[in-house]
């Protein structure tokens, strides 16, 4: 059950990965801030990719007989014996998530500007995942 539920999370991220840079290119600060459907999309987007994120670093910690720590940011760095520094990378963006939920608008469009720039390593994060879990 763990294996596909694994796979579902990963092809998830996948996709969302996927749509979140397809809703956010062309968006500016003022495209941002004037039009609440996009920000909504955007702002729901960072939040399903880092809440997927932190959901395969809990099946990671699962598979390799680990406890899940009590924060987020604790649980993706936790993995780091198993997949290594991409966690380094990846453990900050729960600052911009919690940030981002908690509409805190004015910072919001600087949080989507620096989850935009992370996407290569949430792929590596799912990559690595991937392979790790495969095996």
């Amino acid at each position: 059950m763990a294996q596909n539920n694994t796979k579902h999370l990963l092809a998830f991220l996948d996709e969302t990965v996927d749509y979140f840079l397809s809703r956010a290119e062309g968006v500016d600060k003022d495209i941002y801030f004037a039009d609440r459907d996009k920000r909504n999309i955007l702002d729901k987007s960072i939040n399903d990719i880092i809440l997927c994120l932190i959901d395969i670093a809990e099946e990671c910690l699962k598979k390799n007989k680990r406890n899940i720590p009590d924060t987020y940011r604790d649980t993706i760095l936790a993995c780091h014996e198993f997949i290594g520094d991409i966690v380094l990378k990846i453990a900050p963006l729960v600052k911009h998530r919690n940030e981002t939920i908690h509409q805190y608008l004015k910072i919001n469009w600087q949080n989507i500007v620096m989850v935009k720039s992370k996407m290569d390593a949430v792929r590596e994060f799912a990559e690595k995942t991937r392979k790790l879990l495969a095996g």
